[in-house]
């Protein structure tokens, strides 16, 4: 906790606003506490008064002047920031405590919850707070405490809005996703990830809600509903005004309360930046649900029964089967639209120590299928049919206790963007110790911290660097960490979905060398997303192309380089550069990838296929088998 604090303040100091503000609050708070050393008079004194001690003009003896009562300005003042500061702090905590939770709910839940809680949101923005106010404290006895508790309950909807709003974007972000990946409980992932994402905008909310707590107990007070046995500035202005002080020419009756109440404010907003930096160290350096519903509409006018489709004749790896999917189909539904048949009876088998290559287009559905082997698809999609059998279990069936014990424990995944995937506001070696707090007995720090540090050294970055930000991290760095973060819990599968996005052909190449030197040592089964060829060509043991959302070809790496059966195969193949032949013309493919929902009749890549025929036009192919190494969806397969 001192090293927490300690590193705050390091950063605070680097703030010149924030250091200005917390000078100025603390002022105001050293004066409110020590109001009685400082004070040159006791504001309970009973002193006799002449009209020539009433609104005298500031002098050595009162130097903000006297009040209407011969009180010293001053000491009114002094004791008064108490009361106002009480009011101001008070009031905002249960304001954006009220609101801060109901946002997050709100946002991370959805659904019914949402709209029950934003409509109720919604009725009380509509009612003014201020008279509302008025009448509940005049209803009530004019307190300290009522006035704190009407200001706080009255004053929590604009927070529930702006949380509400940062959590529906927080939670859509990779580093949430990972989060539900590794088996995290809805609580955790609002106290870890949510919860600390939204942390500044809250605080930056704060400081508006202690100014208006401020501004309404004053404008109470000025109306004769404050606490008359206490006095605040607001207190102040409300003699100061109904007592002639302006008739009277008496400037600093009202100044000297209103420059009180300007000074807070003003603190409270430079110190809400400076802590909004510590907050979130990605503001000093940056760069330019509840698990899915299982569907089982029709998502194609023929029903699949689901069957296990493999290749064989890879001696270099364990024929023990550890996931096979099965007819697999995904639709995303939106509203009353048809649905968008992002994935459609796709099958493959992964054997221990294999590498399985998934590639086609960007939009053929690659990612999809990943996501919903751990059921992490995003609201709207939907697993339509087909099994997904891990050691024997189907994964579809599970319960969400269940799938959390799963995840990340015997698969975890490499997101795409290590960037996007890393919570920006904890450090990485936090994010690593999170899956293995989940899902290992090591509990105690210093054994914690040593197996972080293990994983860091394993994928080739120095532990010093544990505490260290994602923004601190190079590209390739992060790449690593994500890695790290894949092997915390010694998975028997690891889906690595386009790891190397946008890192450039060296780091590309450290990565992909780490990946194979970490499968070999550790014996991991690798799914490996990619649009690249070449790195196919390199690493993978059996590739599995897709294109619209179908399996257009599944068969080993030497098949689908040497003699591949489906056009769209031998088409990506003719768009890829082969060194070996420097005569080789690249050719392009002609056309767009079909809109999921708007399908064609027949083979999804009819309109672009060299090959095509009229039977392409009308019927679906079927996945023929053409050898125990290859499979093809192609109707020049068919057998006459």
């Amino acid at each position: 906790m001192g090293t927490r604090l300690f590193t705050i303040w390091k950063r605070l100091r680097r703030s010149p606003m924030g250091l200005v503000g917390a000078f100025m609050l603390l002022s105001a708070i050293i004066v409110a506490i020590f109001a009685a050393q400082i004070a040159p008079y006791d504001p309970d004194e009973v002193v006799r008064v002449t009209i020539m001690d009433i609104y005298v003009i500031p002098n050595a003896e009162h130097p903000f002047g006297t009040d209407d009562a011969g009180k010293d300005v001053l000491t009114n003042f002094i004791y008064g920031a108490r009361v106002s500061l009480i009011v101001g702090f008070f009031a905002s905590f249960i304001a954006v405590g009220i609101g801060g939770t109901l946002g997050i709910v709100a946002g991370y839940m959805g659904g019914r919850v949402e709209s029950v809680i934003m409509r109720f949101t919604d009725i009380m923005l509509v009612i003014p707070d201020l008279p509302l106010a008025v009448v509940l404290v005049a209803l009530t006895k004019p307190s300290l405490t009522n006035i704190i508790l009407v200001i706080g309950l009255l004053g929590w909807t604009g927070t529930a809005r702006l949380v509400r709003s940062q959590t529906l974007s927080v939670k859509q972000r990779k580093f949430v996703v990972r989060a539900k990946a590794i088996g995290a409980s809805d609580f955790h992932i609002i106290r870890r990830h949510i919860l600390p994402s939204v942390l500044p905008l809250m605080v930056a909310n704060t400081v508006l809600v202690i100014s208006l707590a401020i501004l309404n107990e004053s404008v109470l007070a000025f109306i004769g509903l404050g606490d008359p046995t206490t006095l605040s500035w607001g207190q102040m202005l409300n003699f100061a005004f109904s007592r002639g002080a302006m008739s009277a020419g008496a400037w600093w009756a009202m100044l000297v309360p209103g420059l009180g109440i300007v000074w807070v404010v003003l603190a409270c907003t430079l110190l809400g930046h400076g802590i909004e930096q510590v907050l979130n160290p990605r503001i000093e350096k940056h760069y330019l649900n509840k698990d899915q519903q299982l569907s089982r509409f029709e998502a194609s006018s023929t029903p699949v029964t689901p069957v296990t489709i493999s290749v064989e004749d890879t001696p270099q790896i364990d024929r023990e089967v550890l996931l096979d999917v099965r007819g697999l189909s995904i639709s995303y539904v939106s509203g009353n639209k048809p649905p968008a048949r992002a994935v459609e009876d796709v099958s493959f088998t992964l054997h221990k120590g294999e590498t399985l290559g998934l590639v086609g287009e960007s939009g053929c559905g690659k990612s999809t299928l990943m996501l919903s082997l751990m059921r992490l698809l995003p609201p709207d999609g939907r697993i339509t049919q087909g099994e997904v059998l891990f050691n024997g279990h189907d994964l579809l069936k599970l319960d969400e206790k269940q799938l959390n014990g799963l995840r990340w424990k015997d698969i975890s995944m490499i997101f795409q963007g290590a960037m996007n995937a890393m919570n920006p506001v904890r450090s990485v070696g936090d994010q690593i110790a999170e899956a293995i707090l989940l899902h290992t007995p090591i509990t105690e720090p210093k054994e914690l911290n040593a197996r972080v540090d293990e994983l860091l050294d394993l994928v080739g970055i120095s532990p010093k660097r544990r505490e260290d930000f994602p923004f601190q991290y190079s590209g390739g760095m992060r790449q690593r960490a994500m890695i790290a973060m894949a092997l915390a819990c010694d998975p028997q599968i690891v889906i690595a979905d386009e790891p190397t996005t946008a890192l450039d052909v060296m780091i590309q190449a450290q990565i992909l060398d780490l990946l194979m030197s970490l499968k070999e040592r550790l014996g991991l089964s690798i799914i490996f997303v990619t649009h690249d060829l070449g790195v196919i060509a390199e690493l993978c043991d059996s590739v599995l192309v897709m294109y619209g959302g179908m399996m257009a070809e599944y068969a080993t790496v030497d098949k689908i380089f040497n003699a591949p059966e489906h056009p769209y195969t031998q088409e990506l193949l003719r768009a890829f550069p082969d060194i070996s032949n420097f005569t080789q013309k690249l050719t392009a493919i002609p056309g767009y990838p079909p809109r999921l929902d708007a399908l064609p009749a027949g083979c999804r890549f009819a309109p672009r296929c060299p090959k095509v025929f009229d039977k392409c036009h009308t019927h679906v192919p079927p996945l023929y088998t053409v050898n125990a190494q290859q499979h093809a969806g192609c109707h020049l397969l068919e057998v006459e």
